[in-house]
């Protein structure tokens, strides 16, 4: 077992947000799974609008999440709101509104903070269309395209921001960007300015410098180093990409990454959790898995993303968290590790 937590991420949805006059309207839910949530605080803008917001059974909730996931609760679930209150004076609603909402247990002790962004950015911030079906093909299908993007943000900001503000960070990285399903999002809670995306795929990164005005787009070698400076970021998350790469290049790009995130940045990468990884993993893999914690292999979409790699630099690949905390150890502190339905992510600060 690692040494390092590993937490279940927070689950939550807001089903309605609306501005009346100077009245505002929040619904809907939040929970963790593991542990009984009680009430909420929630923020507009940074700017305290709710305290100790007692939560409501929500019984669509709970047979949503055991029908589709197999939750089972030995506490009633209390995740519900539904609240009108007046604005918080001094919360700036010229531009998108962020509410972060956190959740407390019966003890008032803090079970962690989601993030939500409401509204548009400012028509000059945001992509005016949406990437070309091949492009968005690359960095997972086009089929809930935005939809994941706005998860995977707000995934970021829920996670990374227990250890460090992303909306204080100076310089934010997408390493792995691709035609930027995850940045235009992110540029709902931070400054454009302070985000910058990399990646290898050539015709992705001018989409993205083209149609996604605001952040800086590098292209970038398949191999480190970068040409970023030592300490350049506070904040880099790189979402489904080591995933996706050998045992070798996983460790040249960890140094790199140790190298261009400043001291006490944070790094925030995704691996394969376990319950998908017992159910894709190939069987050829098991014995190699079980014996050191890592395996991969060479998918059949490999060929379709050689010409801006090579043919086999695309991979499938898994972890245990014993392998995490052994490799990537060497490299930087592993702080926690949010379990999720699909890739887990891991909280790492640069040492």
């Amino acid at each position: 077992m690692a040494g390092f937590v590993l937490t279940p991420v927070i689950r939550a949805h807001l089903d309605l947000f609306e501005i009346d006059g100077n009245l505002a309207r929040a619904r809907g839910w939040i929970f963790r799974p593991d542990i009984a949530g009680e009430s909420v605080d929630v923020n507009l803008n940074g700017v305290p609008w709710l305290t100790s917001l007692r939560l409501s059974e929500r019984g669509d909730v709970r047979r949503h999440f055991e029908r589709t996931l197999g939750f089972v609760w030995s506490h009633p679930l209390r995740c519900g709101f539904d609240v009108t209150y007046e604005l918080p004076s001094g919360c700036d609603l010229s531009q998108p509104v962020v509410l972060s909402v956190a959740l407390f247990d019966c003890v008032s002790q803090s079970l962690g903070v989601w993030y939500a962004s409401i509204g548009q950015v400012p028509s000059d911030d945001v992509a005016k269309y949406d990437p070309p079906a091949h492009l968005q093909e690359r960095v997972g299908g086009a089929r809930d395209f935005q939809s994941v993007g706005t998860q995977v943000a707000s995934l970021v900001m829920t996670c990374v921001s227990k250890y460090k503000s992303v909306a204080a960070a100076q310089r934010i990285l997408d390493w792995g960007c691709g035609c930027g399903r995850v940045i235009r999002e992110m540029m709902k809670f931070v400054s454009p300015a302070e985000l910058n995306g990399c990646d290898i795929d050539t015709e992705a990164i001018g989409w993205a410098e083209t149609h996604i005005p605001g952040p800086k787009f590098d292209r970038i070698d398949p191999y480190p180093p970068t040409a970023y400076s030592t300490d350049a970021f506070d904040v880099i998350y790189g979402i489904s990409v080591m995933t996706h790469l050998d045992e070798q290049a996983q460790l040249s790009w960890l140094e790199e990454l140790s190298r261009i995130a400043s001291l006490d940045g944070i790094v925030a990468l995704t691996v394969i959790g376990e319950n998908p990884r017992k159910t894709n993993m190939p069987t050829e893999l098991a014995k190699t898995f079980h014996q050191t914690g890592f395996a991969s292999f060479v998918p059949s979409y490999s060929k379709m993303l050689a010409p801006f790699s090579n043919e086999g630099y695309y991979r499938e690949t898994y972890h245990s968290l014993a392998y995490v905390e052994r490799t990537w150890g060497e490299f930087f502190d592993i702080l926690e590790c949010f379990e999720t339905k699909h890739q887990d992510i891991l909280i790492l600060r640069a040492s």
